[in-house]
């Protein structure tokens, strides 16, 4: 059972790092000494804020968190031996967030996300409780941390996605196994799984191998025969006490696979009241109300894909085997010896221990959540429709939730690229920019005209666009060595006074190389190694193969 939450520990010197299960103990018995009540007006503010959070819808599970916040400074303040009251707290909090300061930077057992945390939420609840305007982080050598997200790369993406994907079949091979005649049958149970791996099922009992009075040979008889009718009686027992296990390990599975389903929160999740379900088809799937009386207006209260229903309703009916009782009214009835709070979510450790076994990551209820957004995302290629179907901001869609994905963004590229430049591949040296040739005007007498099949006739085309790489200078270098060799071939007839149309060409690409390199000192040096590489016989390879044929028949 949870144990209440209370202050009082607060006033007594000591008392707020004491076990919080054994202090009230400890205080009875005077271990602690009389409380200050020096302290008593600072802690019933203390006591006001948090009680008034709640009462205005505030979270449980935030109160909890603000309260371990509180026990942290009161821990510190009684081993520094100060005394908060009203009057100091200010400059108590500012020391104490020296304190976290110097754990962070010189001791290094903090981080500087953990100290921002810390105060942070402290400096929120005395901000209310002395009612500052200009809150009391301000005033600290406490910095706000960003939060980064790293690059993803292309093989952490696929990653994700393939352990998502075995976490995903681990939950559905564990909820196929755990049947309603599994779990009161005989044990073990044996959970099979796609990946084949397999894991034994005692239900809270020790595996019989492992029974050292089942397998010593020592063991009397009579001591072995009591154990095995002890264990009889256990597997015959189909009650909650001794099933728990088994139906646990059922819940968080299909509380898990619900999550991923319906992308609701866990603190919501877990909290939902069973009932009977009515079904309305919705794009691909079902928004799913609840039936009050017979009466099928209720509001909406998820929404689920088709594929889904199925699954859903063979849970629901084998809740309504297990728990005849009704599991407490809960839809996901989590029970423990403890018997831990309603509100509080649960930590889903069966879940855990099993992905460890099987070793695969346990992806939990954020990261499910974040591959459901993801995949609508890239499904819909819609931030306002994805963030309305996941009860988000576009904002908040965009900051928190979607990952990149390489595929979608190589896509998106190539189609802005297609869009805003059209270049299409070229015969000759370059791209071109659109398939219509078309003569440039001061085309020299003689120049080849461009029909989109010759690459000489495309130097002299008004689409054809160069490229700005040292590649495309090369390209050009090997391009006009080529024609030299073809001009070096040509036995021009006598009384023939009409030049050859490749000194024209050569000269086009003398011309582009000369402004290609007076333009910057980088592509100066383009140029230049293009050059280079042309005199060692380094070829460009779209022109090497024309250009060794050339050579061959010379």
């Amino acid at each position: 059972m949870e144990t209440p939450w209370d202050l009082r520990p607060l006033l007594y010197r000591g008392g707020a790092s004491t076990d919080i299960r054994k202090v009230l103990q400890v205080i009875a018995g005077g271990a602690l000494g009389p409380p200050i009540l020096d302290r008593l007006t600072l802690v019933t503010k203390l006591h006001d804020v948090l009680a008034g959070n709640l009462a205005a819808g505030g979270s449980r599970y935030t109160a909890r968190i603000a309260i371990a916040h509180i026990r942290s400074f009161y821990a510190w303040v009684d081993e520094s031996n100060r005394s908060p009251t009203l009057a100091t707290v200010e400059t108590d909090f500012l020391e104490w967030t020296n304190h976290l300061t110097h754990r962070q930077r010189v001791v290094g057992d903090l981080t500087a996300v953990g100290v921002y945390n810390l105060s942070r939420h402290l400096a929120r609840l005395l901000d209310e409780v002395l009612g500052l305007k200009i809150g009391l982080l301000r005033r600290t050598r406490v910095d706000f941390v960003p939060s980064r997200k790293r690059v993803l790369s292309t093989k952490a993406d696929k990653q994700n996605s393939a352990d998502t994907l075995a976490f995903g079949h681990a939950l559905l091979d564990i909820s196929d196994a755990l049947t309603v005649d599994s779990i009161r049958g005989k044990l073990p149970v044996l959970i099979r799984f796609r990946s084949g791996k397999q894991i034994e099922e005692w239900s809270g009992l020790q595996p019989d191998h492992k029974l050292k009075a089942l397998v010593a040979p020592t063991t009397p008889p009579s001591l072995k025969e009591k154990v095995i009718n002890r264990r009889t009686k256990w597997e015959s027992d189909t009650s909650l006490r001794t099933k728990r296990p088994l139906i646990n390990l059922r819940i968080e599975a299909e509380l898990l696979i619900f999550i991923a389903q319906t992308g609701m929160n866990l603190s919501q999740a877990h909290k939902l009241d069973i009932g009977r379900f009515s079904y309305q088809s919705h794009l691909d799937g079902y928004l799913v109300r609840r039936v009050y009386k017979d009466r099928r207006q209720g509001e909406v209260e998820f929404e689920i894909y088709s594929e889904y229903r199925t699954l859903f309703e063979r849970y629901l009916a084998w809740h309504r085997a297990i728990f005849q009782d009704g599991g407490n009214g809960l839809l996901f009835p989590l029970s423990s010896r403890q018997q831990r709070a309603r509100d509080v979510s649960p930590p889903l450790r069966a879940i855990r221990v099993r992905c460890a076994l099987l070793k695969i990551p346990f992806v939990g209820p954020r990261s499910l959540r974040s591959a459901r957004v993801n995949w609508l995302m890239r499904r819909s290629r819609d931030p306002a429709l994805t963030a309305e179907m996941n009860q988000h901001t576009t904002q908040t869609l965009l900051r928190d939730y979607i990952r990149p994905h390489h595929q979608a963004a190589i896509v998106e590229i190539s189609r802005f690229h297609s869009t805003t430049d059209p270049a299409i591949a070229s015969p000759g040296p370059g791209v071109c920019a659109e398939g219509r040739p078309q003569l440039i005007p001061d085309a020299s007498a003689g120049a080849p005209r461009p029909d989109c099949i010759s690459p000489a006739g495309c130097l002299f085309c008004i689409h054809q666009r160069d490229i700005d790489s040292e590649d495309h200078a090369w390209s050009l270098a090997s391009y006009r060595h080529y024609k030299s060799l073809e001009l070096a071939m040509y036995r021009p007839p006598r009384k023939s006074g009409v030049p050859h149309p490749v000194i024209a060409v050569l000269d086009r690409i003398t011309d582009k190389l000369e402004c290609f390199k007076a333009s910057s000192e980088n592509r100066s040096l383009w140029v230049s190694e293009a050059i280079a590489r042309v005199e060692e016989g380094e070829f460009h390879p779209k022109w090497d193969g024309f250009i060794q044929l050339v050579e061959a028949r010379q």
